[in-house]
């Protein structure tokens, strides 16, 4: 076998694990990272590694932080359920939650009555919609918005698309600016007409663009349903960063909270 050859089979062999390894180092940096962007706004005990509990079993929190693990690209922010106040909230909810169950069981008894008399009269047999989970309403959709905030983070990418189903369009968030972000986009917690005209609950949202990143457009696709989207330049290597994007759904005090305190040039130093 000649060197030439040994030197191509080598390097196609390593390449790739370099790469996924550099990728891993970067992922780990950037995460690292926005976790110390955001201490200043978490100072709140970890759950342990289910997200079920807080460690130490902690009350006096209102939150605990699911510890990041190898390979993660989010962070979560979840109610911690030993503390009052989230047992209050939730106890409230599920008293509301109970009465659309009750209401959308009445809804499909009568239905399904109906059904039963058009089937006698006419021999034709109809669809009965029945109890789902979405007859828990917008109680059970609030409550889990305002028990949670997902921290989505993403980076080096030639462009970000998301899309938001809302009745109120994405907009900047000028209330809560960041030092030396391009933009923050912001929407409210909403509801918007969702399948067969339903009422469907949006969760509030902040998405924070920094670095080599185009100012965000946004366009109505259709009926309450947008698209927010940003060109960017790419990194000039595997090891560096260009741009990172920051997307924030959930509770929406929590997240105006964390927008406000972030230590935010922990993330512009690693973009430099």
């Amino acid at each position: 076998m000649t060197t030439v050859r040994l030197a191509l089979i080598i390097a196609i062999v390593t390449t790739p694990a370099t790469s996924w390894a550099q990728d891993e180092a970067l992922t780990t940096r950037v995460m690292t990272a926005v976790r110390a962007a955001l201490a200043p706004g978490l100072p709140f005990p970890d759950s342990d590694a289910d997200g079920a509990l807080p460690v130490a079993a902690n009350t006096t929190s209102l939150w605990m932080v699911r510890p990041l693990q190898p390979g993660d690209r989010t962070i979560e922010v979840l109610a911690n359920p030993l503390n009052e106040v989230h047992q209050a909230r939730a106890t409230r909810a599920m008293a509301q939650i109970k009465q659309s169950i009750t209401a959308a069981q009445r809804r499909a008894d009568a239905q399904y009555e109906r059904a039963v008399a058009e089937a006698k009269r006419t021999g034709r047999s109809q669809d009965v919609d029945g109890v789902s989970l979405s007859d828990e309403g917008l109680a059970g959709a609030r409550i889990d918005a305002e028990s949670h905030v997902t921290v989505e983070v993403l980076f080096n990418q030639p462009s970000y698309r998301f899309e938001i189903a809302s009745s109120l369009e994405p907009s900047p968030a000028r209330q809560l600016s960041v030092p030396g972000a391009v933009s923050v986009i912001g929407v409210p917690a909403n509801v918007f007409r969702g399948e067969k005209d339903s009422e469907q609950f949006c969760e509030a949202e902040f998405q924070v663009y920094l670095g080599q990143v185009a100012a965000p457009e946004v366009h109505r696709r259709d009926d309450e349903r947008y698209e927010v989207t940003a060109g960017a330049t790419p990194s000039v290597n595997g090891n560096s960063l260009s741009a990172i994007v920051i997307r924030l759904r959930g509770n929406d005090a929590l997240m105006a909270d964390l927008l406000r305190k972030g230590n935010w040039g922990v993330l512009l130093e690693l973009l430099k």
